[in-house]
């Protein structure tokens, strides 16, 4: 019945990032957490969100702008390899309070930054060694993207490669490093297929979506997952 139930929640998972931009993948994880180990949940969760956005940019490979995508991913590998001496460094709790509050100004004030109006691999580079440190990487890239110049479905398909490029170099990380999944081959399977078909369905129902409501269900996803890692830092730290 597990992988059943894993496909069930990845095809939800899927299905709600579709059609809305984002936001599966944190509600995937949450309810991945609660089943597996905490030492496999992340290369589990990190194989599923690559086929979960693979598949929804091969459906929507039309849509996809390389000139962005390509400067962009070249852009976030280069800011992780930046960044990587400061892991140690940053403080995660703070840092986090501030990414919270960057995607929100990002999100309905982006003029305030500039960082849309900056070439796609320097934006690429600055999200990408945050992301590295930071975590969310899916909503500070998607804060990041010009999205004011495309459609809804430019926007899903070029925000599902940067995050397909991201979660294709974790896999290979974590095969690297000898991560064993083996045991969880079938819950895998589950994963997998359940992605695969919310991404079918949700780009179908996404053709559905006007481009102004679809706008406004991702500003809104974008403002809920920013409001709560300001508030789930601010409560960290208040507990001192």
């Amino acid at each position: 019945m597990e992988p059943i139930y894993l496909a069930v929640i990845a095809f939800c998972s899927s299905l709600f990032t579709a059609c809305a931009g984002l936001g599966g993948g944190i509600l995937l994880l949450a309810m991945m957490l609660q089943i597996f180990p905490p030492n496999v949940v992340i290369p589990l969760h990190g194989i599923t969100q690559f086929f979960s956005n693979a598949s929804r940019a091969l459906l929507l490979r039309g849509f996809i702008a390389k000139d962005y995508v390509i400067p962009f991913t070249i852009g976030s590998f280069l800011g992780v390899v930046i960044f990587i001496p400061l892991i140690t460094i940053v403080d995660q709790v703070i840092g986090s309070l501030i990414l919270g509050i960057f995607i929100l100004v990002a999100t309905w004030r982006p003029t305030y930054l500039k960082l849309r109006s900056v070439h796609a691999t320097v934006s690429g580079a600055i999200t990408g060694g945050l992301g590295l440190i930071l975590g969310a990487i899916g909503p500070l890239a998607m804060s990041a993207h010009p999205k004011e110049n495309w459609i809804k479905e430019q926007i899903v398909a070029n925000h599902a490669t940067v995050m397909a490029c991201q979660h294709g170099l974790k896999v290979v990380a974590f095969s690297v490093i000898g991560i064993n999944l083996i045991e969880y081959s079938y819950e895998l399977i589950g994963l997998v297929l359940g992605a695969a078909a919310g991404t079918f369905v949700g780009t179908k129902l996404l053709k559905r979506i006007s481009d102004n409501r679809f706008r406004m269900l991702l500003n809104i996803v974008l403002t809920i997952l920013a409001i709560r890692m300001i508030y789930e830092n601010l409560a960290t730290l208040a507990l001192g």
